[in-house]
C-alpha cells in the first residue's frame, strides 16, 4: 500500500491532520455535563453529573474564520426564531430511520468519536446489532499511523479516514475481539491513556471480513477540503443529507462545537429533554463573531423533521431539526440521542458522508 493509493487529500505529519483550511492537532479534554432528569439519579443533590470528553482540537485558517464570521453576520439578518429562513425542499417533510437495533455506544475518555460514529453507522447497514469492533479498528490504526498512513483514530480522525480503512481492510467483529484480542487487548478501555499496542495488517487479516459482499458503500456529501461556510452551499449540503435519509441511508458528519461550558457541551436547546439540542441562539451567534474556541465532534444523522420545534432557555423557538446518534453513552441527551437545528448544521458542519446499503 502506497500513500498515493489513499484517496484522501488529508496528510498526517507531526501529530497534526491537515485538511484544507482546517487543522486538527490531536484532541482536548472538555467537561461533559450530564443533566439530572431524574431527581433520584444523583445522591449529592446536584442538577448534573460531570465527566471528561475529548473533542478534536480544531483550528481554522484566517480566511475560513473570516468566511464564518461573514456567514454568521448574514444569518443574523434573518429571524433566528423561525430558523432556516432559506430552505430547499426535501422530498419528504420528515424521516426517522433510527439505528436498526444498534445500541448507543460509549467512546469513554478517548478521542475516538469518528471511529465510533462510522462503525455504528456500518453496524446499522449490516443489521447485526453491535457487531464491528472499534478496538480492532483502532489497534490496526496504531500500526498504520506508526508507518505513516492514516491517523490511528485514538486521538482524533475524520469520517473518510475511518471509512476508507474499513473499506480497505474490512472489519473484525466483537466476538473475535473478546476471544482473540486486538493488539493484546480484549476489551475497549473506557478510561486511561490511549493504548500504544498495535495490530498488524497480517494479524488483522486473519480475522477480518470484507465489506464488499455486505452491500456496504459510502460516498462524500460534504468534503472537508471544500468547506467554505457559504450559505447556499450549506443549504445544498443539508438538502443532500435529507435526501439521503429519505432514501434510507444514514449520514455521518463532523461538526464544530463551541461554548462547551454551556448546557451539554454547547447543546442548550430543549426538544425531548433539557439541553439535548444544539441550536444557534442570538447570543451564540454573537459569540461566533468573536473567534470562539472550537472542538470537533463526529456523530450520525438518523433522521430529520422540517416541522420539529426546539426551545432555548428564554423560550425562543427554532424550527427544523436533525436527529443524531451520539457516542457518549445513554445518560446525556435523550437517552444518548441528540438533536441539531438546521441552522447550526448549516453554519458549522465540516464534513458529511452517506452510508449506503446497496441493492442486489
Amino acid at each position: 500500500m502506497k500513500r498515493a493509493s489513499i484517496a484522501l487529500s488529508i496528510l498526517l505529519a507531526n501529530g497534526c491532520i491537515y485538511a484544507g483550511q482546517i487543522t486538527v492537532n490531536g484532541t482536548k479534554n472538555e467537561p461533559l455535563k450530564i443533566e439530572n432528569n431524574n431527581k433520584h439519579q444523583f445522591h449529592n443533590g446536584s442538577s448534573y453529573s460531570q465527566r471528561t470528553i475529548k473533542l478534536l482540537n480544531v483550528n481554522l485558517s484566517a480566511d475560513l474564520k473570516a468566511n464564518l464570521k461573514e456567514h454568521a453576520n448574514k444569518m443574523t439578518v434573518g429571524s433566528l426564531n423561525n430558523a432556516s429562513h432559506y430552505m430547499l425542499k426535501a422530498s419528504k417533510p420528515a424521516v426517522q430511520l433510527g439505528m436498526n437495533g444498534v445500541p448507543v455506544l460509549n467512546q469513554g475518555q478517548h478521542g475516538t468519536c469518528a471511529t465510533f460514529a462510522n462503525t455504528a453507522a456500518v453496524d446499522a447497514v449490516l443489521n447485526k446489532g453491535d457487531y464491528v469492533s472499534q478496538l480492532c479498528q483502532l489497534e490496526l490504526g496504531n500500526y498504520l499511523e506508526e508507518n505513516g498512513y492514516f491517523p490511528s483514530g485514538w486521538d482524533g480522525s475524520f469520517g473518510p479516514i475511518v471509512l476508507n480503512q474499513m473499506a480497505m481492510f474490512g472489519v473484525v467483529n466483537k466476538d473475535v475481539e473478546k476471544q482473540q484480542g486486538c493488539g493484546g487487548l480484549n476489551a475497549y478501555p473506557m478510561t486511561g491513556a490511549d493504548p500504544h499496542s498495535q495490530m498488524t495488517p497480517d494479524s488483522y487479516h486473519n480475522y477480518s471480513e470484507g465489506l464488499a459482499n455486505q452491500l456496504f458503500s459510502w460516498s462524500p456529501i460534504l468534503d472537508i477540503n471544500n468547506v467554505m461556510f457559504n450559505e447556499y452551499q450549506s443549504e445544498v449540503t443539508l438538502s443532500q443529507v435529507k435526501e439521503a435519509l429519505s432514501k434510507g441511508d444514514r449520514v455521518t458528519f463532523g461538526v464544530l462545537l463551541f461554548d462547551f461550558e454551556q448546557g451539554t457541551m454547547g447543546a442548550i436547546g430543549t426538544h425531548k429533554t433539557r439541553n439535548d439540542t444544539w441550536v444557534l441562539t442570538p447570543e451564540l451567534m454573537n459569540d461566533l463573531q468573536n473567534d470562539p474556541e472550537f472542538g470537533g465532534h463526529e456523530m450520525i444523522i438518523t433522521g430529520y423533521d422540517d416541522n420539529a420545534v426546539v426551545k432555548d432557555a428564554k423560550g425562543r423557538q427554532y424550527k427544523g431539526l436533525l436527529t443524531l446518534r451520539n457516542s457518549w453513552g445513554t445518560s446525556p441527551g435523550n437517552k444518548g440521542d441528540f438533536y441539531m437545528s438546521y441552522d447550526y448544521f448549516k453554519m458549522l458542519a465540516i464534513e458529511a458522508q452517506r452510508i449506503r446499503k446497496l441493492t442486489k
